[in-house]
This record gives C-alpha cells, structure tokens and sequence, in this order.
C-alpha cells in the first residue's frame, strides 16, 4: 500500500528528520485498549458487562422487532490543537466534516449506490447525528470549537488530549498536526468503551484524536470517512476481521457481528469480488471498518452494536444523548453552520512566527481566536513599534520592534454578540550586543544570569525555565526546567544565550559544552520517552536557526534514571552530571553568535538542569587556544580577599594577564610584562570589587587561557 492516507490511521508518515516513508500499521484501537485491559485489569469487568448488555440488547431488540424512529443526538466538540499552521483548521473545514461524517452515520453518503449485492441489502442506517455543541461545560455559548494553541499537536497521544470537555456530555475531537513517535502510523484512534470506563488520575481520554489530514477531505476515498470509521470504535465496533491492526493476515478474527462474513480484511485495495476467507462468501469489502480504499458502509448487525452501547451506561453513552443533557449542550434543536442564532463571544489569542529577535528585526503576529467568528480586531503594540504596510485591524500584521526587552502586546476581536482581550509578552528583543568569547557561564550572578539568559515559554504555561538556586555542579546555581509540572507531551521550552563574539577563539577550540542532569518520573518510560534536547546556533540574531546538537530521548537524555518520588533535585558532584562537547563549526567564529538549548517535554519526565556552559573553553573551564601556557589554577577559589594565580609558561613570552566580569569588561590588569619560562606565581587583591563570577584571562597576543574566579 503506498497511497498517503488510507482510512483511519493507515497513511503514510514522512518522518521530519530524515523524510524516510514508514508502512503504516492501520487503527489502533484494539492495541491502544488492550494497553488498557492490561494496565487497569479492573477495565476488563466493564467490558465483560458491555459484552454481556449487547448481547441481550440484540436479543431483546430482534425477538420484540423494535426499531428506532430518529437519530441518537450526540453533541460533539472539536479541540484544534495548533502551532498557527495548516492544523489550524477553519470553522468552514469544520462544517464541511460535520456534513460529511453525518452523511456516513445516517445513510445518506453519495457512495452507497455502488455497494456491491449482497451488500446492498444490508446497509445499516446508523441513525446517529453528530451536532456541534453550542454550550460549554460552564454554560458560556459556543460554536463547539476550540483553539489550542500548543507545540502539543506535533504530538498526538493521550497525552495531549487537552482541555477535554466531560465525555458523559460531549464526544471529544482531537485535532493535531502529527502523531507521537509511538503513535507515527497512525491517522487516528479511539477507544473502546470498556477500555475507558474509569478515569486515572482524572484524565479524560475518552473520545477521538485525528490529524487534520484526516478532517474536512474532499474527493479523497480513504480518509473521507475518517471519523465515521472511529467513532465506530467509540461505539464498541472493531474491524471486520476482529480486533487486531494487521489485516490480511489470516481469516480466523471474529467482529462479533453475524451479517459481516468471515474476511482478512484489505489493505488500501478494493477487491469487490473478494471470498478468499470462505470460497464462493462474498467478503464485505466495502466496510466503513476495513482498510479498504472504497470503505462506505455499515451493515445492519453493526447498526445494533452501536445502539447497544448507546444504551449501556458504560463510559456516559446513554447520558450524551438524553433530552437533559442535550438542552444543557445547545443541541437539542437541528442546527445550520455557522449557527445564525449562536449568542458566542469569540475568545481572543494570537501566534508569532519568532520569539527572539534583535532590535530592529520584524515579527510577525497572526490572530488565532476562536469560539465564533470575528468581525473586528485591535492590536496594541508598543509605542515605537512599527508596523509598515500593516494595519492594527489585519488578522496578520508584521511588526518591527526597537525597544530592547519583553514587548507586551494585545489584541481585541469583537462579534455581534461581544469582545474579549488577550494580552501577552512573547517576544524578547535583544539589543545586540556581544560578549567576548572565550566565555564561561556557572550562574553564580543570579543579576547577570536573568539579564543576559532568556526563556521562551511556547505554551505560556507552568512549565519553563527558571534561574534556580541551591544546586549545580559544584555550585550553587544553574537554570531549570521544571518537567515535574509538565502537563502535556511535547511541550516547547527553550533557553535563549546573550550574543558572544567569537573572532578571538582560535579553530581549534570552537566549541560548545554544557552540563546537565536530568531525570524521568516514570522509569516504564524511560526508552520511549518522547522528551528530547537540541541546541541551535544562529548567526543573525535569531532570525534562522541551526541545529548543532539533538538527542532524542529515552535512556540516552536521562542521565539520572527514574526519580519517582518528587521533584529531582541532583548533588553537585560529577555522578549527577552530564558534560556534553558540541564541535562548532568554522561558519560561526562570527562576532554575532548566540545559541538556545531547546527542550520537548514529556508527562511522565522530572526536572532538567543546565550549568557551565563553556565556550571556546575546555570542560574544566580552562579554554586553550594553542596556547604555551598551562596548568593555570587559583587558590583559594572562591576567596574572600585575596588569590593567587599560578601557572606554567613553555617558552619566555610577553604576556598580560587582566580579571574580567560577566560581560567581558575588564576589571584589572594582574600581569602585563614578559613571563619567564617555567612557573610563575601571581598574587592579587579583590578587597575593592564586587562578589561575584570573574573570568581571569591570560594572553600572550597570539593565544590565550581564561579561568573561573569566584569573589566571595
């Protein structure tokens, strides 16, 4: 099959890294709820219960020969989980699925003419009608869409099922870009009911996550009935060759459904004249539970299935659809969209395309509100921003900032119906100035840290960097990124470096190295950990970065193993640490150099800690740059008053030594004269500056030595 969307979860993923195609493995509900079953054992009693209930409920229902008059109303909200891109689905692509996925559950869809006999007797009327909820959890008026702003939709999972919506009341949709590494052949999933029948720790998973390929097609045979295919699952239907994801293995599965006849199921084709599984059994091809390219239609036996857990109270179905709950969701009226009589209020918020950038770079602002449509905008900038060509009413004006600093900006969009406000800091403009490198950074100077280090919280939520005192490596301070609170897999933090001159390091010592020390809360976690770290350079100020160092997670990133008792907090010593050394490469020996660590989060991850970033620098903060001068230390460090400096000199050379602070100014001249070869001994007083981190630099006009100096 290479087809790039076959039904439900069965496309073809383009891995971003390396653009490698991977075979897709088809829907995961059977899998992801049989990692239910076996978690939460107590799960199989409420699927034992549902099996037992359909069963009667078929029964019943056939010997008495009921037959449902209307449709189960179920409302439905989407949660579009975006980063500004094309996933940002639009209320219209919205509407368009609604009709479409309606069109699959009531019989109406314009492929069923071409089901093949016998089939053609047996198409089912699923009688269900989906309806955007028009009223929120908290009795506000809605449109039934929700906008999620969030470096979550690059990782779809149960993990990034966010603000979900009580499922007794709605059916959740998940909307994201890209699936999990976990979950990557996958399109979509859902859960059994029974799989789902207790929440853990109040976590709702219940429901459907889908990649916004899958939402809203047209003219595309295998991901048009997406959402019809699992929210079949969702209503206790498995595939029509039993529950398992690799269909064409062998005909021995069982779908639990009698007018489904025995089938291996397809694979991305549409065999009409299929009876491999029993010779001369037309094989039902063209189920909307197959795999197959030309899956349009449900049969009678699955109708009742679906019914039957409708009316079980397993998992709130029968709640979702009751006359109460459907005038408390808005959807107890047949509904047109966009709902002309919706009383919503749209809910402002707004993307950038870049979060660091130097004074008088652009940024551009692009409004993401949500909950209906807007018909006027505000933005506020700053005073001296500049906005060109754009207008503070464009949905997406381009900005030039001047004023170093967080820039606060605010939109207001208005309806009808009213307007609401967001404001927020998300852009840190730079004044471009540069610190001489060699460089080395222990954040001892919690002033100079939080000056010069920055921190780009993605989500704007409570888990991003912070200066941390009480621990590093063999020091007392470092940064922080509190992965205990992280609420979310795929949450984007970065730490953002001053800018460093990097003209006087020599070749041979470019480079870049940092300690961290990282632990994972879940040890069952530690291999397929989606958290990850990378570090990219740049050399116009934020303006393009480039990727020096990645490491993808698992047992490689967490240094420290499992911690699972609360927050981790490391020792100093080297056991808790570890040193990573990035070769930088000739292109940025430039005088405009600044880097960014940039950390993915996982849910089930603990706090992460960088300290003694290092450039130019050996990783004991000596940095040599083909230098004849060796074996440089000072005692006592830290001091209180005065140090002396010692060192080895290869050959007799003019040299001058000076202490510099932070941000490379110099501070005093210890040596300026001719060193003898040999050793050489240099006492100093530190009575008249400041306590603080020094840098002592010793030159010899062609190369040069820097160590640490603490001034107590």
């Amino acid at each position: 099959m290479k087809n790039i969307y076959l039904l439900m979860l069965c496309i073809v993923v383009i891995g971003s890294a390396q653009a490698q195609t991977q075979t897709p493995h088809g829907c995961l509900a059977g899998e992801l709820s049989q990692k239910q079953y076996d978690q939460y054992p107590e799960r199989l009693i409420a699927k034992a219960q549902l099996d037992s209930f359909t069963r009667e409920y078929i029964r019943h229902n056939r010997a008495q020969g009921v037959q449902r008059t209307g449709p189960y109303v179920v409302p439905v909200v989407f949660h579009i989980v975006h980063d500004a891109g094309a996933e940002d689905l639009s209320d219209a692509t919205i509407y368009r699925e609604m009709s479409q996925w309606n069109e699959y559950m009531s019989m109406t869809n314009p492929e069923l003419p071409t089901v093949v006999p016998p089939f053609d007797t047996l198409i089912g009327n699923a009688q269900v009608e989906f309806r955007l909820a028009q009223i929120d959890p908290f009795g506000n008026c809605t449109n039934g869409i929700e906008r999620i702003y969030s470096q979550g939709t690059y990782d779809g999972d149960d993990n990034n099922k966010q603000h979900p919506w009580p499922r007794e009341k709605y059916l959740n949709v998940w909307v994201i870009k890209t699936m999990s590494r976990a979950n990557n052949s996958a399109l979509a999933y859902a859960y059994y009911p029974g799989s789902v029948a207790q929440y853990v720790n109040n976590d709702i998973i219940d429901g459907i996550i889908v990649m916004s390929v899958g939402v809203g097609t047209i003219n595309d045979s295998w991901s048009r009935p997406t959402l019809a295919h699992e929210c079949g699952h969702w209503m206790n239907l498995s595939h029509i060759w039993g529950n398992t994801n690799d269909p064409g293995v062998d005909c021995s599965g069982d779908d639990f459904v009698d007018d489904t006849p025995l089938t291996d199921g397809s694979y991305g084709s549409c065999n009409l004249a299929d009876s491999s599984c029993t010779p001369g059994v037309l094989e039902n091809t063209q189920n909307i539970m197959n795999y197959s390219s030309c899956h349009i239609m449900f049969t009678k036996g699955q109708v009742e299935r679906m019914h039957a857990a409708l009316n079980s109270p397993i998992s709130g179905r029968t709640n979702l659809w009751s006359q109460t709950n459907l005038v408390a969701t808005g959807t107890d009226q047949p509904l047109t969209y966009p709902n002309p009589n919706s009383c919503a209020v749209p809910v402002a918020d707004f993307a950038v395309n870049n979060r660091y950038i130097c004074s008088g770079q652009t940024v551009k602002f692009t409004d993401v509100s949500w909950n209906a449509e807007v018909q006027s905008r505000t933005w506020t900038f700053p005073a001296d921003a500049d906005l060109g060509s754009s207008t503070n009413t464009d949905v997406s004006p381009t900005v030039t900032f001047f004023t170093p600093g967080w820039q606060q900006v605010t939109l207001e969009v208005t309806n009808t119906n009213g307007s609401s406000q967001k404001v927020k800091s998300m852009v840190y403009v730079s004044d471009g100035s540069a610190i001489a490198a060699p460089y080395f950074e222990g954040f001892e100077d919690a002033t100079a840290s939080q000056a010069n280090w920055h921190a780009l919280n993605y989500d704007n939520n409570n888990t991003s960097f912070q200066y941390f005192t009480g621990v590093g490596h063999y020091s007392n301070a470092c940064y922080r990124l509190n992965e205990y609170n992280a609420l979310t897999d795929g949450d984007r933090d970065e730490l953002v470096s001053p800018i460093f001159d990097l003209m006087n390091v020599d070749p041979s010592a470019m480079t870049l190295s940092f300690d961290y020390s990282f632990a994972t809360y879940d040890a069952n976690h530690m291999s397929d950990s989606i958290t990850s770290l990378a570090v990219y350079g740049s050399r116009d100020c934020g303006d393009t970065w480039n990727r020096l160092y990645y490491n993808e997670g698992g047992f490689n990133l967490f240094n420290a193993g499992a911690f699972s008792t609360g927050p981790y907090v490391p020792g100093q010593q080297d056991e808790y640490w570890q040193n990573i050394t990035i070769n930088l490469p000739p292109a940025y020996q430039v005088p405009n150099f600044n880097f960014k660590f940039v950390l993915g989060s996982a849910k089930a991850a603990n706090q992460f800690y960088v300290d003694n970033i290092n450039i130019g620098q050996s990783p004991d903060g000596i940095g040599h740059v083909r230098s004849n001068i060796s074996a440089v230390t000072i005692q006592p460090n830290p001091t209180q008053r005065s140090a002396t400096l010692s060192l080895m000199n290869s050959t007799n050379t003019n040299a001058t030594i000076n202490m510099l602070d932070m941000t490379g100014r110099e501070v005093m001249t210890l040596f300026n004269g001719q060193l003898q070869a040999g050793e050489k001994n240099i006492s100093f007083d530190t009575q008249n500056i400041s306590s603080g981190i020094y840098m002592i630099h010793v030159s010899d006009g062609k190369s040069s030595v820097q160590k640490r100096f603490v001034k107590m």
